[in-house]
C-alpha cells in the first residue's frame, strides 16, 4: 500500500493516476479532502490530517511518498510567501517523521521530494548527486525540506530523496506557460535564453518514482532530470517550429528581475546542468531523453 502526501499538485495527480492504472493500492493525505475526492477515482482512499488516523494509516503502508508543499511559483516571493513555502514543507515532513517513529509497523521506504534547486541557481558546470549544496533561497528550502524526514533512517526505514528538475507536461508545470504567448502569436524568449534548463517529461518523472519504489534497496538522493540539459532559447525555438509561429521578442532579464525579484533570478533565469547519474547507473532508461522527443509527444 502506498500513501502519498501532497497528491493534489501537478506531479501528485499524475502519479496517483498512474499508480491506480497499474493496480497499486493508493492512499492520499490532504488538507483539502473535497478537492481530492473529485480528482481521484473511488479506489483512492482520501484522508485528512487527523493524527490518530494517520498513525493507523502509516502502520498499514509499505511506502510513503512526501510531495507536500506550497507551490513555489504561486505568487511573488514576499517575506510571508517565503515563510509559507518553507513551513508547508518542513511541518509536513516533521509530522511524517513523528508518525514513522510512532508506528508499530513501519513502512519499508519513504520517498522525500526535493528539487534541483538544491544545487543553486547559477551552475557553471554539470553536477550530479555528489555535488554540494548551492546558494540561494531555493537551495535553503530544499535542504530544510530534505532534512525534515532525515531521522526516519534511524528507525529502519529506507529513505530516498528525489531532486526533480523542471517538469514538462500537458496539464501543469512550465510548458503551458511557455505555450501561452504562442497562442496569441507573440512568441517570446525569456531573458537571453542562454540559461540551461535541466528538465524531465512528466511520464519519466512518474516512471522514475515507480522504479525507486520497486528498488527499495536504494537510498540517498536521486536527480530526476533527463540526461540532456538544454538552453531555454532552444526550447522556445523548438516550440516555435512545432507551432509554426514566430518568436517576436525577448523579455529582458532586468524587466523580469524588477517585477519578480528572486523568483525570476532563481527560477525563470536559473541555469542548471544537473545529470541523473545515479538513476541511470541503476538501470533506469528514459522514454524521453531529448527535448525534441518530449515536445513532439506533448504537443502532438
Amino acid at each position: 500500500m502506498i500513501t502519498i502526501f501532497g497528491a493534489t499538485g501537478f506531479i501528485g495527480k499524475e502519479l496517483v493516476q498512474y499508480l491506480v492504472e497499474n493496480n497499486y493500492p493508493v492512499n492520499v493525505v490532504t488538507r483539502n479532502t473535497i478537492k481530492a475526492k473529485t480528482l481521484f477515482s473511488q479506489s483512492v482512499k482520501v484522508y485528512d490530517f487527523t493524527y490518530n488516523t494517520l498513525l493507523e494509516l502509516i502502520n498499514k503502508s509499505d511506502a510513503v511518498i512526501n510531495l507536500a508543499g506550497e507551490n513555489i511559483s504561486s505568487g511573488l516571493w514576499t517575506k510571508s510567501q517565503k515563510q509559507k513555502i518553507i513551513t508547508s514543507r518542513v511541518n509536513t515532513g516533521n509530522l511524517i517523521t513523528q508518525l514513522c517513529i510512532k508506528a508499530a509497523n513501519k513502512p519499508g521506504i519513504l520517498i522525500q521530494a526535493s528539487a534541483i534547486g538544491y544545487y543553486g541557481y547559477n551552475i557553471n558546470s554539470t553536477c550530479n548527486e555528489e555535488s554540494s549544496k548551492g546558494t540561494g533561497f531555493l537551495s535553503d528550502v530544499c535542504e530544510q525540506w530534505e532534512n525534515s524526514t532525515r531521522d526516519v533512517v534511524n528507525y529502519g526505514i529506507n529513505r530516498i530523496i528525489i531532486r526533480t528538475g523542471v517538469v514538462f507536461g500537458k496539464n501543469g508545470g512550465i510548458l503551458p506557460k511557455l505555450l501561452k504567448p504562442f497562442r496569441y502569436n507573440i512568441g517570446a524568449i525569456i531573458g537571453r535564453g542562454q540559461n540551461y534548463i535541466s528538465w524531465i517529461h512528466i511520464q519519466d518523472e512518474i516512471r522514475a518514482i515507480e522504479f525507486l519504489i520497486k528498488n527499495q534497496h536504494l537510498s540517498g538522493a536521486f536527480n530526476l532530470t533527463a540526461p540532456t540539459p538544454v538552453k531555454m532559447e532552444e526550447i522556445i525555438e523548438n516550440i516555435s517550429r512545432k507551432y509554426n509561429k514566430p518568436i517576436l521578442f525577448s523579455i529582458q532579464e532586468r524587466v523580469l528581475k524588477f517585477f519578480l525579484g528572486d523568483l525570476a533570478k532563481e527560477m525563470l533565469l536559473a541555469s542548471q546542468q544537473v545529470l541523473p547519474d545515479k538513476l541511470m547507473n541503476e538501470g533506469f532508461r528514459f522514454n524521453f531523453e531529448t527535448m525534441d522527443s518530449a515536445l513532439t509527444d506533448l504537443l502532438n
